[in-house]
């Protein structure tokens, strides 16, 4: 869900940077202005062909192509498929990060927790929009081993931070409910995100049943 790369006095790590085994995703990454457009159309590329076809579609051959480099100077990027995936996945993470760690952040001084969630699936909801291939990548990401397994750290990683804002704002709740009320509330959220709801005529509908249910639960925390 989110990379958590700032938490207030405390630095919490980057997971998806730091951890030893995430896989290795380019052989260079560029530092020339020409080289950057050549590594970004290669990623706007690969984007396009997993939202129009899914992951099954995704070959490196096929992204040189729709990218409009040769299959050599892709590889100098990204050593095969997987590669291109895992650079997809990351920035796909520190763009949600970009969106909602702000507000994540404010749980524990926020006034209203109503207009807090509200903030947030508002966030949401403007990521969304913004950018509409976000959701389908997500989708597709599932059926690929390395990447729910690099998805599962981050997961552990936004649950940690979430079961101490939640301590934080809640002086009486133990380490044990604080663990499992986030671990609920991270994946509830995820799933929100990531819902086909979440999408056409309903989704206003969607996202207000959404907001009560949460609401709900952190108020029930909090008496």
């Amino acid at each position: 869900m989110i990379n958590i790369v700032i938490a207030r006095s405390v630095e919490i790590r980057n997971p998806m940077i730091e951890t030893p085994t995430q896989p290795r995703t380019t052989y260079k990454r560029p530092s020339q202005d020409r080289s950057k457009a050549t590594f970004a159309a290669i990623l706007d590329a690969a984007t396009a062909i997993v939202v129009e076809r899914g992951i099954q579609g995704l070959n490196t051959n096929v992204v040189a192509e729709r990218a409009g480099v040769n299959i050599g100077t892709l590889y100098h990027y990204f050593p095969d498929k997987t590669a291109i995936l895992v650079e997809l996945f990351r920035l796909d993470q520190r763009q949600r990060s970009n969106y909602l760690l702000a507000t994540l952040l404010e749980l524990p001084t926020a006034p209203d927790l109503t207009e807090w969630v509200r903030a947030l699936f508002d966030l949401v909801r403007q990521l969304r929009n913004e950018h509409p291939t976000t959701t389908p990548l997500r989708r597709a990401f599932r059926s690929v081993p390395e990447l729910v397994a690099l998805d599962s750290v981050d997961t552990s990683a936004t649950t940690t931070l979430f079961a101490r804002l939640l301590r934080e704002r809640y002086d009486a709740l133990d380490d044990e409910r604080a663990h499992f009320a986030s671990r609920l509330l991270v994946e509830t959220t995820m799933t929100i995100m990531d819902s086909e709801l979440a999408d056409g005529p309903e989704a206003s509908a969607f996202f207000d049943e959404a907001l009560h249910l949460i609401t709900i639960y952190l108020e029930d925390i909090e008496r």
